[in-house]
């Protein structure tokens, strides 16, 4: 299992979301299961605020978008018991088209398990 406490600080956060990037992208939904915490809630645009655990495993094993990823994480910022992570998602959409997106996740911990996480797009604003 996945937590904040098989390291320190910073590096543990950045283990944590690492290993649960790599879980989305392999399609492995029993490691990212590990990483959640049971009343996580899970926000992103076009997507219903998504409430604990079962409900967040659920979208990723039946709704999400993207059918492969490979998530690029280029910086981590980390404090206390948040982080924010910048990178890039590519892949591949369940109807076959591309997916080249910047975003911006933020993250809060608790118990050593991701509790909150908010992703951003970068897009056209207004």
């Amino acid at each position: 299992m996945a937590s904040l406490s098989d390291a320190t600080g910073v590096e543990a956060m950045h283990d944590l979301i690492e290993t649960a990037f790599r879980a989305i992208e392999m399609g492995d939904h029993d490691v990212l299961e590990t990483c959640l915490h049971p009343d996580v809630t899970y926000r992103r645009p076009g997507v219903k605020v998504l409430s604990g655990r079962d409900e967040v495993m659920n979208w990723y094993r039946r709704e999400r978008v993207a059918l492969t990823s490979r998530i690029l994480m280029d910086e981590v910022v980390a404090e206390g018991d948040r982080a924010v992570v910048l990178g890039m998602v590519e892949g591949r959409g369940r109807d076959g088209a591309p997916i080249h997106e910047r975003f911006a996740d933020a993250y809060a911990f608790e118990d050593g398990l991701i509790r909150d996480r908010t992703t951003y797009f970068f897009r056209h604003g207004f």
